[in-house]
């Protein structure tokens, strides 16, 4: 991929997008490179993008509990918003390059011109965005699962 490219690597939510459909898909967003210690979301501000992780790694956490709590690490073809590109919101915990990364973004205005421009594209795309929040959600149930057995296992 040449640095003045719009074409979207094979991964992640575009990995069953031919090289067309990620340089059409790409067109739609913007690549966005940070270095370690960048906010790409703040806990708590507004956000109405979808991004994806091109390269690099990103720490998720929250301090909704008063003090900083990792949830996550993102690495290359992860993504991350979109539930607020459904759901528009506060962002929910924020998202912290831990090293020299480049970024996919769409924000939703963006993301609803592709989806009304190219339906075809755009219903596959959408598959792999909800098989993507899918995973996570069961991920995330099974952590919750075993915390609360901790908990209920040490009274």
């Amino acid at each position: 991929m040449s640095a003045d490219s719009t074409e979207l690597p094979e991964m992640g939510f575009a990995s069953n997008f031919d090289e067309e459909e990620r340089v059409l898909l790409g067109g739609f967003g913007e690549f966005i490179s940070l270095n370690e210690g960048d906010i790409l979301i703040q806990e708590g501000h507004p956000q109405d993008s979808l991004f994806m992780v091109i390269f690099g790694k990103f720490h998720v956490q929250t301090e909704v509990t008063g003090r900083s709590v990792l949830l996550g690490i993102l690495k290359a073809g992860d993504t991350v918003g979109e539930v607020n590109i459904f759901d528009s919101g506060n962002a929910s915990a924020s998202v912290v390059s831990n090293t020299f990364s480049q970024i996919w973004k769409i924000d939703r205005a963006s993301l609803e011109q592709y989806l009304e421009a190219h339906p075809r594209t755009a219903a596959r795309l959408l598959v792999n965005i909800a098989t993507q929040l899918s995973k996570r959600l069961r991920s995330t149930n099974e952590k919750v699962a075993m915390a609360r057995e901790a908990m209920l296992g040490s009274f």
